[in-house]
């Protein structure tokens, strides 16, 4: 027996050679025998945290090019998952060797760029290991370059004196704008702030023949923009057209059931125009009622008498200004309301045998927002519907309302009756009665 001094080493090889001797000598040629120590025992490698940049770092520059983190001893390799611009997202990429990753791609300013770092070994992935991140550098942020104008073009000619608002192109960096205007003093502003938009709207209109100077100057919080030159349009009095022809708006073209009564008519204004000339005929380019009558910039006409029942008026409205008269323009046509001949029909006989089988009442169906309801002698009602049209939608004499036992069909008798109509109508009167003879 031997006893050992110290401990061996994990997988070391112990080479052993025994001579054996007495007083004749040691034993010859005898050989070298050997045993090896057990491998180590490998146990899955601890989680490990960023060291360049470190977690919850700022400003770190869009070229950032790699990352490192503490390399854990027992680790074969490190799995790696990169969440932040998508030309540089990476999913579990196995880093085989050393403890850094070389990105793909620059970075963009403001970014927040997360990182999950998973050692492993043989034994197995280091579990729990939580995202770090870093965030890239706000964008440097520099003095905005000038601008210029949009609508109208610098240089442009026979801008309308009704202006509203120039506009020019926007630059990306700026905060704001400083306008200065040198024109009509009543649009005059020096370094008004346009916090919002490329927009600037004037308080006046122009003169004709003026020219406005405009200055634009974009700013940010590195400062204003430099050396901006001015720019400027010519405002001159528009070129007078022929105006465009106008249609009816009150009544509307083709309109029908118009009343009696109306009151007067209206047109669409039309912008060039300086007024209007209007007829006004009971046959198509008739001119019976109106005949060519101006009525300067209105565009209505009060009409001094009521409408005729049931009849077709034809309306041409001819715009005109310095430059002449609207040509082509079409001619309108409205209907007023007819009064039906026989507004109620006191007495049906349901019978079935197809002559009066159902209330008529004439007219009602060009009221379709009607509602009609029949009450009997005690005043209970008996029968309602909606939208009475003399042919699907009628009172039969049979009951919707109150029905008990099946007993629908409502005796011979007299009857009450209410209607509702929406809009205008001729109808003499909306209460009365009705009677039901089988």
């Amino acid at each position: 027996t031997y006893n050992f001094a110290n401990a061996f080493t994990n997988d070391e090889t112990v080479s052993v050679t025994i001579n054996p001797y007495n007083s004749a000598g040691k034993a010859s040629s005898c050989v070298s025998e050997s045993f090896t120590i057990e491998s180590p025992t490998v146990v899955i490698p601890n989680c490990t945290t960023l060291s360049s940049p470190t977690n919850g770092a700022v400003n770190i520059p869009t070229d950032l090019a790699s990352i490192s983190w503490n390399p854990i001893s027992n680790a074969d390799g490190y799995l790696i998952t990169i969440s932040g611009t998508a030309s540089n997202n990476v999913t579990n990429f196995d880093v085989t060797a050393g403890n850094t990753y070389n990105f793909a791609n620059a970075f963009t300013n403001d970014e927040t760029v997360n990182v999950t770092i998973i050692p492993y070994n043989s034994a197995g992935n280091a579990s729990s290991c939580i995202s770090e991140s870093f965030t890239i550098e706000p964008p440097t942020v520099v003095i905005p370059n000038c601008t210029t104008l949009s609508n109208p073009a610098n240089g442009a000619i026979n801008i309308p004196t009704s202006l509203a608002s120039i506009s020019w192109n926007p630059i990306a960096n700026a905060d704001g704008y400083l306008i200065t205007i040198s024109g009509t003093a009543s649009n005059n502003v020096t370094n008004f702030d346009v916090t919002a938009g490329n927009t600037y709207n004037f308080a006046n209109a122009f003169t004709n023949d003026e020219t406005v100077n405009v200055t634009i100057k974009p700013y940010n919080s590195a400062g204003n923009a430099s050396s901006c030159t001015t720019e400027n349009f010519t405002i001159e009095p528009p070129t007078v057209v022929i105006p465009n022809c106008t249609t009816l708006s009150n009544p509307a073209n083709g309109a029908i059931n118009i009343p009696t009564n109306l009151a007067s008519i209206s047109w669409n204004p039309i912008a060039n125009a300086d007024g209007y000339r209007i007829s006004i005929g009971t046959s198509p380019n008739g001119t019976d009622i109106l005949n060519n009558e101006d009525t300067g910039m209105l565009n209505t006409y009060n009409l001094s008498t009521d409408l005729l029942e049931g009849t077709s008026y034809y309306v041409t409205i001819i715009p005109y200004n310095s430059a002449g008269d609207a040509t082509n323009c079409s001619e309108s046509i409205f209907t007023t309301i007819t009064t039906p001949k026989n507004n109620v029909q006191f007495g049906f006989s349901p019978n079935g045998d197809g002559v009066n089988d159902f209330w008529r009442i004439e007219g009602i169906e060009n009221h379709p927002d009607n509602t009609v309801t029949i009450y009997n002698r005690w005043g209970d009602e008996v029968f309602q519907i909606q939208g009475y049209d003399n042919k699907l939608n009628v009172f039969e004499g049979v009951a919707n309302k109150k029905i008990k036992m099946g007993a629908n069909k409502l005796p011979n008798g007299t009857y009450f009756y209410q209607f509702t109509i929406d809009g205008v109508h001729n109808f003499k009167k909306l209460k009365g009665y009705v009677v039901i003879k089988r």
